[in-house]
């Protein structure tokens, strides 16, 4: 895709794909798209397109990476011949694979969390991880097959609006779920005790919303684990929601200057506190990797919260 006119003024939609008569990705996407251009509306805002769980909060998914399986109910069977699968299977192999093993691992397990799974399974062991791929490899195969269709009809979707000059923006929640592949998979990035537990949890302190503030109950990131490896998880996010997206919502942006930090024992988020976060260097590194493709990084940074001077600055870094 070339890179969309980011200097046109627009009028635009928030509208997610379940609030559509079908809640699909289906024909109705294409009746949308037509009456949005008809009606002089040129980008169409979407949340997050994950797989929610059983609160059905976007904010709240299974992976930070794979779509929600119910927004593409009927697709064709699996034919292993398709090279284009081949080819997205090993291009998406690093989320993907991690993301198909834990879902057939939460059904095995009566889909509990995997903070309560065997030890092997829960701590990824290499061999029972490998007789579980085995038991499970006609489920992980089509697990692999239902991302795929579900990417390549939203490549479809990219291509029509691109030809109707209809941007995409899309909506990146600043944090995971614990229940989720990401944190199964790599529990060094995160805050969590020996046993997998989260030691803090996210959230923003009282307001004039809520006098108790919001308790989130996302994990935090170990941003020193993060910062090592040079950001890695957050590149591969971002190039991967920039290859869905025209534009990008960088949710709850101030909490990549400081972030609300909340025992995990609190039941609300009176007693938390500010903890600094390098939002500064993983911009910077962002900007590193990604101004050989983007003339013009195309970020939205959310407003909400309390916006201090450091948090505006970080906007211009």
């Amino acid at each position: 895709m070339s890179s969309p006119n980011l200097q046109k003024r627009r009028a635009g939609i928030l509208l997610h794909p379940t609030s559509l008569p079908s809640g699909a990705l289906s024909d109705d996407v294409e009746q949308w798209l037509q009456l949005m251009a008809e009606t002089g509306f040129s980008v169409w805002q979407v949340l997050p397109l994950g797989e929610p769980h059983n609160g059905l909060s976007p904010y709240q998914c299974t992976s930070a990476f794979a779509f929600n399986p119910s927004l593409l109910p009927e697709y064709p069977g699996m034919d292993k011949s398709d090279q284009a699968f081949t080819e997205f299977c090993d291009k998406q192999g690093f989320w993907l694979d991690d993301y198909v093993l834990f879902k057939v691992l939460k059904q095995d397990q009566n889909d509990s969390s995997w903070i309560e799974w065997p030890e092997p399974l829960k701590f990824r062991d290499p061999e029972a991880l490998m007789v579980s791929s085995k038991k499970h490899e006609h489920a992980i195969s089509e697990l692999k097959w239902q991302q795929y269709q579900l990417h390549k009809r939203w490549y479809e979707i990219r291509a029509k609006t691109s030809d109707m000059d209809i941007l995409l923006f899309g909506d990146m929640p600043i944090f995971v779920a614990h229940d989720s592949a990401d944190v199964w998979a790599h529990p060094e990035w995160f805050l969590l005790d020996a046993d997998g537990n989260m030691t803090v949890v996210t959230g923003v302190p009282p307001d004039y919303f809520s006098e108790t503030g919001q308790r989130w109950g996302n994990p935090h990131y170990d941003w020193d684990a993060m910062r090592e490896d040079d950001f890695s998880w957050w590149k591969s996010r971002v190039d991967h929601h920039l290859e869905l997206f025209d534009l990008v919502r960088i949710d709850h942006f101030r909490g990549l200057e400081a972030a609300w930090v909340i025992d995990a024992a609190c039941e609300t988020a009176v007693d938390g506190h500010w903890q600094k976060i390098p939002g500064d260097k993983l911009l910077s590194s962002l900007q590193s990797s990604l101004e050989h493709c983007h003339e013009q990084l195309p970020f939205v940074a959310e407003d909400l919260g309390i916006i201090t001077p450091e948090v505006t600055c970080l906007l211009y870094t």
